[in-house]
């Protein structure tokens, strides 16, 4: 969630552990990241098909990342990849993207013409991806060629498995104290992360039977012993939870009331419900007929019903083994990443220009007189607004130009705001999002004209130049603010 909340991605930035301890977060995720793509190749070698069936080198490496992150937070796991060493140029998936591949394959349908019928072309659907921090969704068309085209921009936010997972802990926090919470994430750290794993399990439990989950009851039973010099059953008795929350005696587990067990859910499902329902008032949707469920909290049974109760009206499916969707629609996409036909600007982008002045919309206090024109300073040059369609491989061109004789480098400022139509780069939202350098193959004193490709259609923004008069075109490198 550090990449998703953080607007700021340097190379050096720090994440905490549970005990509060900082890292280097490229060192956290290019370890991660490395001990994946070693564990994958051992277990190529145990089963004796590396170096015989399959060859190291001819392995082409995804990574998927939810589609709502931005595009520093991309760059960043790009630059953890390389790291780990997935080669120099791993293809990135977008995590719901991808998931959507896999739907169009998956067995969900009871006979031969359902699955016709739902993977026809003109099929309009909704990929809802609840995973661990995010929902990540995307609303797509299926075409005549196969291919999928989105028809809005990818949404989301942080209302994933981890939001339900605080409020868990935080009824436990509640339940101990926090200090002696605090002590357990410390002294405990084994314990601390099976009880995390105990709450994969009771998020899917289902809410009209007997709702239990195992706790780690010895190391609650001695620390609770320790700091209240009472035993945890009834430390539990007298908290605030003693109607909701019952310890089942002689075992490990606790039991949750439905009441309290639904209401954990509240502002995850609920803020869910509200990311569907922005999407479903898009025009472009309202033949759409079918929602996929996928991810590790679209298998909880209380976010089906919520969801299922909230749009009767829409074919809400949950994918089998929906928490490998997206791996496996990771291996579809980087077989044909083709397959992806369309996709939505998720921002403007664009760069500071100095209009002729309009008095219909700019302001006074910005004007300045250029070789006698008026003009006005500081505003925004679209080179492509936000939800604007665009073919994947498309590319919108601009014509720089150097402004000093012999001049070696060109520079530009690259700016970003959520909104179509910003009119000036200090708008509200709009923020100076890059930096892009050109290296001149051949300063002269006279002007030299360069045009430079933008690729907005891409999973990444992919920048290229060529100086005009000459066929060399070099791949721009972004340094992200």
């Amino acid at each position: 969630m550090n990449l998703y909340t953080r607007e700021v991605i340097t190379n050096d930035f720090m994440v905490e552990d549970v005990s509060g301890k900082a890292m280097s977060a490229k060192k956290v995720f290019s370890a991660s990241i490395e001990f994946l793509k070693d564990h994958f190749l051992l277990n190529l070698k145990t089963r004796g098909l590396l170096g015989t069936l399959v060859v190291e080198n001819d392995i082409g490496w995804v990574l998927t990342i939810p589609a709502i992150w931005s595009e520093p937070a991309k760059k960043f796991m790009r630059t953890c990849a390389v790291k780990a060493g997935l080669g120099k140029k791993p293809n990135i998936a977008l995590e719901p993207e991808a998931a959507s591949l896999f739907c169009q394959l998956a067995p969900f349908c009871s006979t031969p013409r359902d699955v016709r019928q739902n993977t026809c072309p003109g099929l309009k659907f909704m990929i809802v991806d609840i995973g661990g921090g995010t929902t990540d969704i995307v609303v797509q068309e299926k075409l005549l060629d196969g291919r999928l085209k989105d028809l809005n921009k990818p949404s989301g936010d942080q209302c994933g498995g981890t939001c339900v997972d605080k409020e868990f802990m935080n009824v436990i926090s509640q339940m101990l104290g926090e200090d002696v919470m605090r002590k357990f994430e410390r002294d405990y750290l084994q314990k601390y992360l099976e009880l995390q794993r105990a709450l994969e399990h009771v998020k899917k439990a289902d809410p009209e039977k007997r709702i239990r989950m195992t706790i780690p009851f010895v190391a609650f039973d001695k620390i609770c012993n320790e700091h209240c010099k009472k035993s945890f059953s009834d430390v539990l008795k007298q908290s605030k939870y003693k109607n909701t929350v019952t310890y089942v005696n002689n075992t490990d587990k606790v039991q949750f009331s439905k009441e309290l067990f639904l209401s954990l859910f509240n502002s995850t499902t609920s803020r869910i419900v509200e990311l569907i329902s922005q999407n479903l008032e898009n025009p472009e949707c309202k033949e759409l007929s079918m929602i996929f469920l996928v991810g590790g909290l679209s298998e909880s049974i209380v976010v089906q019903n919520t969801i299922k109760k909230a749009f009767p009206d829409k074919k809400v499916i949950i994918i089998h083994d929906s928490i490998t969707a997206v791996l496996r629609g990771a291996v579809i996409y980087g077989h044909n990443p083709n397959i992806i036909a369309s996709r939505i600007v998720n921002h403007s982008y664009g760069i500071s220009s100095k209009e002729r002045f309009d008095p219909s919309k700019h302001q006074e206090s910005r004007a300045v007189t250029v070789d006698g024109v008026k003009r006005c300073r500081d505003t925004f040059h679209s080179l492509i607004s936000a939800n604007t369609p665009v073919v994947v491989g498309e590319k919108r061109s601009h014509t720089f130009h150097t402004i000093e004789p012999f001049q070696d480098i060109a520079t530009f400022r690259l700016f970003s705001s959520p909104h179509e139509n910003p009119v000036y780069i200090d708008d509200k939202d709009c923020r100076h999002c890059a930096d892009l350098k050109i290296d001149i193959q051949s300063p002269s004193k006279d002007r030299i004209d360069i045009e430079v490709d933008f690729q907005f259609g891409l999973t990444e923004l992919a920048v290229t130049a060529k100086q005009k008069g000459t066929e060399n075109k070099s791949n721009v490198p972004i340094k992200y603010k």
